[in-house]
């Protein structure tokens, strides 16, 4: 089945990148960024918790050190619901290329489930968008220089962790939960 995510995984980031580069002049995301990681919940499949897990499994020992002890750190505060990611190190994602759907979707303007439109946080602080937002009417209130127009697009996770991709690539994503649950039942 690993596999088989692995082509969806590909899949899905051809659908991304092209999502990505037709907002190029919004996203002001860059290695290093990382303010995603710093505080959220990061809900995760349990086909994610895998994929991701074999991937920490090849890092060096060093690396893995160092996460271990951000995960241990965070199972032994006090549980919070937003909390930074323990695969951040360095503020570099240290699974990158095993990262979950919700931070590969992250810093483009979502549908949700009710086909609102979701805009990425990072907004707030002068990044992703925030040239052509309107804080006063929590609004996009323009076009970029060039002309292209800010568009949302339908990356909710639920709908990317659907039957329609589960059929499609023969995978099963299995329970949802938040990244310190999965490590909660597997650190402590």
């Amino acid at each position: 089945m690993i596999e088989r995510y692995k082509e969806y995984l590909d899949f899905l980031d051809s659908k991304l990148e092209k999502m990505f580069n037709s907002q190029a002049p919004f996203i002001k995301c860059q290695r290093g960024c990382a303010y995603c990681c710093k505080e959220g919940e990061y809900p995760i499949s349990e086909l994610e918790y895998i994929y991701l897990m074999l991937y920490y499994n090849t890092l060096d020992d060093t690396l893995k050190d160092k996460i271990n002890e951000n995960i241990s750190d965070l199972l032994n505060q006090s549980r919070k619901k937003m909390y930074e990611c323990p695969f951040l190190v360095d503020n570099i994602c240290s699974v990158y290329p095993a990262r979950a759907i919700i931070c590969r979707t992250f810093g483009l303007i979502s549908y949700d489930k009710s086909d609102k439109k979701r805009i990425p946080f990072c907004i707030n602080i002068g990044l992703n968008y925030s040239d052509v937002f309107d804080k006063n009417t929590n609004k996009i209130i323009k076009k970029a220089e060039d002309g292209t127009e800010p568009v949302a697009f339908n990356i909710d996770r639920t709908f990317l962790r659907s039957n329609k991709f589960e059929k499609e690539f023969n995978i099963f994503f299995g329970e949802d939960k938040p990244l310190i649950d999965w490590l909660e039942e597997e650190f402590k």
